[in-house]
């Protein structure tokens, strides 16, 4: 039997059954600032009990290679959290184009308070910038 044989109906028990989808849209990003260390943020939203912002980093972050757009899940709220994250950039009218992902891959990663230096997660290679 092929995997595209099997049809699920409803969420299949396992490690993805909880996860909860946010999408969280940067429009106009060819407009955004090129600056090195310059994040545009997201608006606060709520997901699992905490706050969560998406930093963007459209000139890349100072650890970026040249030209590398970095990305990072923020926790905003007082209380650590450990969680699985994945984050996926998608063309916006173009879904065939290719897309690019990051996060965690076999362990929860650990979101510590607000404030705190380790209280995101992501990458400072995410995407290579287009110009």
């Amino acid at each position: 039997m092929d995997a595209g044989d099997v049809v699920n109906v409803g969420t299949p028990p396992g490690p993805l059954s909880d996860w909860a989808i946010k999408k969280v849209h940067f429009h106009g990003f060819e407009g955004l600032p090129t600056t090195r260390h310059v994040p545009v943020e997201s608006p606060k939203f709520s997901c699992f009990g905490h706050k969560w912002i998406v930093s963007i980093y459209p000139g890349g972050h100072e650890d970026s290679n040249e030209g590398e757009v970095a990305v990072y899940l923020c926790n905003e709220s007082p209380e650590s959290i450990r969680a699985f994250y994945k984050i996926v950039l998608k063309h916006p009218t173009n879904q065939a184009k290719r897309y690019f992902k990051t996060g965690s891959v076999d362990e929860m990663e650990t979101f510590t308070p607000e404030g705190s230096v380790k209280g995101s997660c992501g990458t400072t290679y995410f995407a290579k910038r287009e110009k």
